[in-house]
């Protein structure tokens, strides 16, 4: 077999390119709407709201904002084959995967280098989408499945469902290796180090493994438990997957873990020329018992956390599980607008724009639906163009979007933002047929 080849996909159609031709936006300042007075000084009124096939309002960001956008959320239809009451929501599949790989296609060109684009997703197509967005995005640049909890396991769907439908995941990609999401971070906990050896005799001094050891009988020394503190020492048992780990476990498992027929029970050892901690040496302790074979080490305050000023902090994982079960059951009127059927609760769009934008960051939204991208976006201080076909970009996005320009929308996220108003949007349609860019 000759030649390079690489893992894909295939489908009905997959490389038939569309004929787009090329479209211009056209400002109705009659639906534009900002507010009449500032409210601070990081008011946002450039925001854009457009009315029209997503594709080709896409096509016709792309001379503008190639590379611009921060931060892409969509919540595309899922292919169910339910009868959605704002979606077409049963393509067919090949139909459906074409229709998403255009989109991506420019929504990746629309993405600056070090943004993010996370996509909404059930099951049904979601295998699917992961393998097309590796093959568009690159693997490499996956960072992960963020899993949704979106009903009790009691809400009674249908009779007919063989399996209960809890879970949504949206698939997070990066740009590029630049992209680095946001982490949420706590001041450096020292409670752990909260050992302090004193040593009350000389020890005596052996060679083990090349470094010099220093034992000490179990008169010799002790071992005090008070308050963590920078200068503290923490307790970790030299067992399990410790002993091929770390430096410290290997030395354990290799030098010390059968000295208990030369040493003696309940020894500590000083074993110098180890660790990452400043200390220069580590302290080990033996079996206390005839029958026990693990022993324990005590670790110092890693060296770049021993400054404790108030920029000593760690940083947490971001988690991939969120039970927002409640929060999908009760954001039937945010906003002040309902949409049955596919409505985001404010709290999983404030969740995305928290890790993967920051304020004035740009996002991107070509599925808009209700708008609930753009609501949060505009309270969490980010700038946003929303997408809308529907009929509803009329009936729900505008007036509520109005709300919260107004301040006048108090739901969602208003009160853990202090939302009080301000900004603006300003309201575009893909223009028609025939009218095209001037060169």
């Amino acid at each position: 077999m000759s030649g390079k080849t690489k893992l894909e996909l295939t489908w009905v159609g997959k490389y038939d390119e569309p004929k787009l031709e090329p479209r211009i936006l056209l400002e109705d300042m009659s639906q534009s709407y900002h507010a009449d007075k500032r409210v601070s000084d990081e008011d946002i009124f450039d925001n854009r709201l457009i009315f029209g096939d997503n594709l080709l309002a896409l096509k016709a960001l792309e001379q503008e904002f190639t590379g611009k956008v921060n931060c892409i959320y969509i919540d595309p239809p899922y292919n169910t084959g339910n009868a959605f009451e704002h979606y077409d929501d049963g393509l067919e599949h090949s139909l459906w995967l074409n229709m998403m790989k255009d989109r991506l296609v420019i929504l990746r060109k629309l993405l600056s280098d070090d943004g993010f684009i996370c996509v909404h997703i059930d099951e049904s197509e979601g295998a699917y989408l992961k393998v097309l967005m590796d093959e568009l995005f690159g693997r490499n640049n996956y960072l992960s499945s963020i899993y949704v909890q979106v009903r009790y396991p009691d809400k009674t769907l249908k009779e007919d469902m063989i399996f209960h439908k809890q879970i949504e995941h949206i698939l997070v990609y990066r740009k590029s290796p630049l992209a680095q999401a946001n982490r949420m971070q706590k001041d450096y906990d020292y409670g752990k180090f909260c050992y302090y050896i004193e040593e009350l005799g000389q020890g005596k001094e052996v060679k083990l493994g090349g470094k010099k050891v220093t034992i000490y009988n179990s008169d010799e020394y002790k071992i005090k438990k008070k308050e963590g503190s920078v200068e503290g020492l923490k307790e970790i048992w030299a067992s399990g997957s410790i002993l091929d780990g770390n430096s410290s476990g290997r030395f354990f498992r290799d030098y010390l873990a059968e000295r208990k027929e030369i040493d003696g029970l309940g020894c500590l050892y000083k074993v110098f020329d180890i660790g990452d901690d400043g200390k220069g040496y580590r302290y080990f302790s033996g079996p206390k018992k005839e029958s026990a074979t693990r022993g324990k080490y005590y670790q110092g305050v890693p060296v770049d956390r021993q400054d404790d000023s108030e920029d000593n902090v760690t940083f947490l994982p971001i988690s991939n599980f969120y039970d927002l079960a409640a929060q999908f059951g009760n954001c039937r009127h945010e906003g002040g607008v309902e949409f049955k059927s596919g409505k985001k609760p404010e709290a999983l769009l404030e969740l995305v724009l928290k890790h993967f934008s920051k304020k004035g960051d740009l996002v991107l939204d070509s599925f808009a639906g209700s708008g609930t991208t753009g609501a949060v976006a505009h309270k969490m201080g980010r700038r946003w163009i929303m997408i809308e076909l529907g009929e509803h970009c009329h009936t729900h996005i505008i007036p509520r979007m109005k709300k919260v320009i107004d301040g006048t929308d108090q739901t969602g996220v208003s009160k853990e933002y202090n939302w009080q108003g301000g900004g603006g949007f300003r309201y575009y349609r893909v223009a028609p047929s025939g009218l095209t860019p001037q060169n």
